[in-house]
């Protein structure tokens, strides 16, 4: 079918405008060390990129894709339809968007997170709705779009096989532009914590994908751009026979490489009790796993059903991780039931026990519809009009301590640990501590993108940081080469996330909490 466009040309394809809506700006968008690297985001669209894949070849549709994170949106892009997904915290800008698109009478198709969770809401701001996995749903919609039958509404009702999901397509975007790429290995989580709304998204049942298909998405990562990428699931590590076999396989192909690529995940503080696993984490060139500690206070994890950590020492996991040269990006979470006012000075002595450097301090909020929410809501104890930034503050009344107390508490912690001289301890140690170097990568060298990117972070902390930050920039790089030059990459890689922690514990977002 030909259509005629605003200039009055005639396109013989249907359009359709994917976009990636802006992130707003927040602790786990990485901006300060984003900028030091010369990037522009953290990650390109991992579920429109698949979206992208899943187009049925025989229906003739092109593409248009925009990163608002990279590039303004054209809200006068000559579209048949507009494709949106994102996150709860997108839900403002999703709104914005799709009333722009809709008042041009473009039809919006929407999915994702925010889709799925806010259903209702959904509804209001788009002319077709997805709600869960879209690996049938939206070659089906295309289809029926393409016919003029499409329908308000798709829905998953049970969950897909990770077999059908292809390999994302990246050909619209460029990798210099991301810090990361990212892969998914696995949907579906078999704990059930009160907190958590991820098994409202991927179900409780472990699902994974082959491990051919894996390594065909992590090489057409590599061939992409990435440098270093990130396996996106909730828990890397949930069945170790799958675990072993996928780490053999990236360990064969990128220790064949001569510029090898870096990986991270996050894993609960199960992985540290797995020698095995952990040799073959370094081996396959893991650099950072954040670790789900949550609280070490027993009491606390219990309260919130997460009693399948309780077998296991967080300490002796976050410092066997340390020795195999992987950096703990460890996870915490204040504000149980069970905390009191010495949590704060809890969590700083673990943290300089076993010199770990970077840790995100979360306070603990109850999303909609979760266990704990539901619990809160019945005692009373859910704030209605909470509006505030999930990280810095929660919309749960707390019983062990004012919420003055709660949230003051929260930021001085986060700012005595990432004080220049707190924080250049607990980055000594853990480097001090580093026992294994694979000796797989000893012939790799270093990408000239990678050369340019320590000029780019030299740039970064020389005219962007205080003088204090200025100089432990350069005292741990010299620390570091005096210890071992070996060590001197992992200095590096250290400090290209530490200007983030500080930049973000003087971030004028607290002061919106430090009178409540």
């Amino acid at each position: 079918m030909n259509k005629k466009n605003q200039s009055g040309k005639t396109r013989s394809k249907r359009r359709i405008y994917f976009i990636t809506p802006l992130n707003p700006d927040n602790f786990w968008t990485m901006q300060s060390s984003v900028k030091a690297v010369g990037a522009k985001t953290l990650m390109p669209n991992n579920t429109l990129a698949t979206l992208i894949a899943l187009i049925p070849k025989d229906l003739d549709i092109e593409c248009a894709y925009c990163d608002e994170n990279i590039a303004n949106i054209d809200f006068d892009m000559d579209c048949d339809l507009v494709a949106i997904t994102g996150f709860t915290v997108h839900a403002h800008r999703i709104r914005e968007i799709s009333g722009r698109f809709r008042e041009k009478k473009i039809p919006v198709a929407l999915g994702g997170p925010f889709a799925t969770l806010y259903p209702d809401e959904g509804k209001k701001v788009s002319d077709h709705l997805f709600i869960h996995e879209a690996e049938y749903t939206w070659p089906r919609f295309l289809r029926e779009w393409m016919d003029g039958k499409a329908r308000p509404l798709y829905e998953q009702k049970s969950f897909i096989d990770m077999a059908d999901s292809p390999p994302p397509d990246w050909s619209r975007i460029k990798g210099k532009d991301y810090l990361y790429f990212s892969v998914q290995t696995s949907r579906g989580c078999p704990n059930n914590c009160d907190f958590c709304d991820a098994i409202r998204l991927v179900g409780r049942r472990y699902r994974t994908k082959r491990i051919g298909q894996i390594m065909t998405e992590i090489k057409n990562a590599y061939s992409a751009g990435a440098e270093t990428i990130f396996f996106s699931e909730d828990n890397f590590f949930v069945k170790k026979e799958f675990t072993r076999e996928l780490l053999t396989e990236i360990i064969r192909w990128n220790s064949s490489l001569t510029i090898p690529v870096s990986f991270a995940a996050q894993a609960t503080i199960m992985i540290g009790s797995d020698e095995e696993i952990l040799k073959l984490l370094a081996d396959a060139r893991f650099s950072v796993v954040f670790l789900g500690v949550e609280s070490i206070r027993k009491e606390c994890l219990a309260e919130v059903n997460k009693g399948h950590l309780l077998k296991y020492d967080p300490f002796h996991a976050v410092t066997r991780l340390s020795r195999y040269g992987i950096l703990p990006f460890i996870g915490f979470i204040v504000g149980f039931d069970n905390d009191g006012p010495g949590t704060f000075a809890e969590v700083e002595e673990f943290l300089n026990r076993s010199g770990s450097p970077l840790a995100s301090i979360s306070i603990l909020n109850a999303p909609e519809n979760t266990t704990l929410y539901n619990r809160m809501k019945s005692r009373g104890r859910i704030d209605e009009n909470f509006k505030g930034l999930w990280h810095l503050s929660t919309n749960i009344i707390p019983v062990s301590m004012s919420i003055h107390e709660l949230l003051e508490n929260h930021r001085s912690l986060f700012r005595r640990l990432y004080q220049p001289e707190n924080f250049e301890k607990r980055a000594l140690d853990w480097l001090s501590n580093i026992e294994y170097v694979s000796p797989l990568y000893k012939h790799s060298r270093m990408s000239f993108s990678k050369f340019f990117k320590l000029f780019k972070i030299m740039n970064y902390y020389l005219f962007h940081e205080p003088k204090q930050v200025r100089r432990l920039f350069f005292r741990m790089l010299k620390n570091s080469w005096k210890m071992s030059p070996r060590l001197f990459k992992k200095a590096i890689m250290v400090m290209s996330q530490y200007c983030h922690y500080y930049d973000f514990s003087h971030n004028d977002a607290w002061q919106s909490y430090k009178k409540i």
